[in-house]
C-alpha cells in the first residue's frame, strides 16, 4: 500500500534526518589527538641584568609548558604531556636531538615542542618555537616570537599566541 501523496514529503525530511543522524562511514572514524610531548622550555639571559631572576625565569618556564600542554590537549588536537627535566635528563644525558627524538617516540608522541626564550634586555623577549615531527626530526611547525615585558602577564600573553599559532597550523592539515 501506498502512503498518501501529502504524507510523502514528511517521510522523505524524516528520512533524510536519520539519515543524517546515522553513522556514516566517513564521520564514524573521528580523528583521535596527536600525542605530543612538551620538553623543558629554556632561557637564554643576555640582558645583563644587576638582578638575579633565576627564580622567577624557571618558574614562568615551568608553567609556560604546563600551560602549553594544557591549552594544546584542550584544543582537542593534541594528547600533550610535559617532560620533566630531570626524566629528559636520565634519558638523554648529553642532550643530543637523536636521543630526545628516540625518548620521545618510546614515551608514544608523535610531535615534540621544543623552546627557548631568550632575554636581550628588561623589556625585549623572544621565543623560539618549534614543533617537531619525532619520527623525521623535521621541523612541522617553527616560530619566532617576540614579545615584551618580563612579567607573567607577558609571558601568559606569549603562550596564548603561540597556542594559537599551533592550532591554526596543525588544524588545516588534519
Amino acid at each position: 500500500m501506498l502512503p498518501n501523496k501529502r504524507l510523502l514529503p514528511w517521510i522523505s525530511a524524516i528520512g533524510l534526518l536519520l539519515a543524517a543522524l546515522g553513522p556514516s562511514p566517513a564521520g564514524s572514524a573521528e580523528r583521535q589527538p596527536i600525542p605530543l610531548s612538551v620538553l623543558p622550555l629554556k632561557l637564554l639571559d643576555t640582558s645583563n641584568e644587576p638582578t638575579d631572576q633565576s627564580a622567577q625565569h624557571a618558574a614562568r618556564l615551568a608553567r609556560m609548558a604546563d600551560s602549553l600542554a594544557i591549552d594544546l590537549t584542550r584544543s582537542g588536537l593534541f594528547q600533550a604531556t610535559v617532560v620533566s627535566a630531570d626524566r629528559l635528563l636520565k634519558n638523554c644525558p648529553s642532550g643530543e636531538a637523536e636521543c630526545l627524538l628516540r625518548a620521545a617516540r618510546e614515551e608514544g608522541a608523535e610531535l615534540i615542542f621544543v623552546g627557548v626564550v631568550h632575554k636581550s634586555s628588561t623589556l625585549i623577549l623572544q621565543l623560539w618555537a618549534r614543533l617537531v615531527d619525532a619520527r623525521t626530526g623535521r621541523d612541522i611547525l617553527a616560530r619566532d616570537l617576540n614579545f615584551r615585558g618580563d612579567t607573567d602577564e607577558a609571558w601568559q600573553r606569549a603562550e596564548t599566541f603561540l597556542v594559537a599559532q599551533i592550532r591554526d597550523a596543525v588544524a588545516p592539515a588534519r
